[in-house]
């Protein structure tokens, strides 16, 4: 068995068990954000607002939407950097969360027509993905130290 930051094993369930909790707060975030926002903005709230791509037709809900969906790109990429914690796994999650959202919005409301739903998906796909490779890659980086405060200053005498 291979020892380190992390084993080169391939393990299943623990890749389920993170892309079941990155959907799971994916929809959280993404519900919470809604409800401020139609608080906020005075719309209504509904579950059309998750799953319906008709709700990004309007010009006033509409952009609340993609504000709303933007942020949520946000949250999820700290939810990469606290769950995924790799780099190079970023764009795979990222992937896999919008992919099975899309799979929901088309047995919920049928196959989206709508230019700015997909314009909005692919673009917090992409926000998702690349801030979550930026904060990965600032903790894989990061500098290891060699020596402990305590082991320097006994050397010292």
């Amino acid at each position: 068995m291979a020892s380190g930051f992390r084993s080169s094993v391939w393990d299943p369930s623990m890749i389920l068990g993170q892309i079941f909790f990155m959907q799971c707060f994916f929809y959280v975030s993404l519900g919470v954000l809604l409800v401020v926002a139609s608080i906020l903005f005075g719309t209504q709230k509904s579950v059309d607002q998750l799953f319906n791509y008709h709700e990004f037709e309007g010009v006033y809900d509409g952009w609340m939407m993609v504000g709303v969906f933007v942020l949520n790109a946000f949250s999820s990429a700290l939810a990469l950097w606290w769950v995924v914690r790799r780099a190079k796994q970023c764009l795979d999650f990222s992937v896999t969360v919008y992919l099975i959202h899309a799979l929901i919005c088309l047995c919920y409301g049928g196959f989206p027509k709508s230019f700015v739903w997909w314009i909005t998906n692919i673009v917090c796909l992409v926000v998702m993905a690349v801030t979550g490779e930026y904060l990965c890659m600032r903790t894989e980086l990061a500098e290891i130290p060699l020596l402990s405060s305590g082991a320097s200053s006994a050397g010292r005498g």
